[in-house]
């Protein structure tokens, strides 16, 4: 992770990486989501799991250097879903990914609250808790579909106005329509990707590009001592991974390396379930 990068990451929450993705990659995944795939980890849609572009960067902001190893990754991958929304997609048509519940600008939960999920930036060292990472496959232009983020409310310490102070999302906020308008989205050329902290308000809105689809890839990632997402995805899939990958899915510990044991491998006797 570059210096810029991650001043921008622990600024506003979020950041985007343009137009990472070969041609020739951008076409065989996204004919796969197209195709009627509904999570990453078969195809070519499973190399985005540990594309070397958002690898370190997922080290820096979810693991420690003692965790790196040229056998494993330093993080966990929790869950994977695709997205396709056809131009004058809106609230009203479920695609499956909860579009009503995902319109209210929302987070894991609540920052202000002191959670295993949430953000931390201390002594020159970021932790970012439950981490999403969203594969770009078509153009996207800002005000026209894009998920839009309030800038640096990953790290507020206040509640958002609501009278749940542990809702995770900003319904029935006095202050909602300030929310929503002071919330910010981005532009990108296909093959683009977008990091960002589930701690920071983020929400889905309508695809209203005339000219292409929304075909997107949203995985998830988390550290070695923490589960959000129950993963669900059989053993069979991930045994057809390269062995490397294959430690996205490991068990959810990391006590062990004094007794002489780390976790670095999966197996069907070491998995995330």
């Amino acid at each position: 992770m570059t210096p810029e990068q991650k001043f921008f990451f622990d600024l506003k929450g979020w950041i985007l990486l343009p137009a990472v993705l070969s041609p020739s990659d951008i076409v065989k995944m996204k004919a796969e989501v197209y195709d009627g795939a509904q999570r990453g980890y078969e195809g070519a849609l499973q190399e985005l799991l540990d594309h070397p572009v958002i690898v370190g960067i997922l080290n820096e902001i979810l693991a420690e250097p003692s965790f790196f190893s040229k056998n494993c990754y330093g993080f966990r991958c929790e869950s994977s879903v695709t997205m396709v929304r056809q131009p004058g997609w809106d609230m009203s048509k479920d695609d499956g990914a909860g579009p009503v519940a995902t319109s209210i600008p929302h987070v894991v939960i609540p920052p202000q609250h002191a959670n295993v999920m949430g953000y931390q930036a201390k002594g020159g060292k970021v932790f970012s808790g439950l981490t999403r990472v969203v594969w770009e496959l078509e153009e996207v232009r800002s005000g026209q579909g894009a998920t839009s983020f309030l800038d640096g409310s990953h790290k507020a310490h206040f509640n958002y106005g609501g009278p749940d102070p542990y809702r995770p999302n900003i319904s029935e906020s006095p202050w909602e329509e300030n929310i929503r308008i002071a919330m910010n989205d981005y532009s990108c050329p296909a093959g683009s990707v977008v990091i960002f902290t589930e701690s920071l308000i983020h929400a889905t809105n309508a695809w209203t590009n005339p000219d292409n689809p929304r075909c997107a890839v949203f995985n998830c990632y988390n550290s070695l001592w923490a589960q959000w997402h129950r993963l669900n995805l059989e053993h069979q899939i991930i045994e057809n991974m390269p062995v490397k990958r294959r430690s996205l899915f490991r068990g959810t510990w990391e006590m062990g390396k004094s007794y002489g044991k780390a976790n670095n491998s999966y197996s069907i006797d070491n998995r995330s379930l």
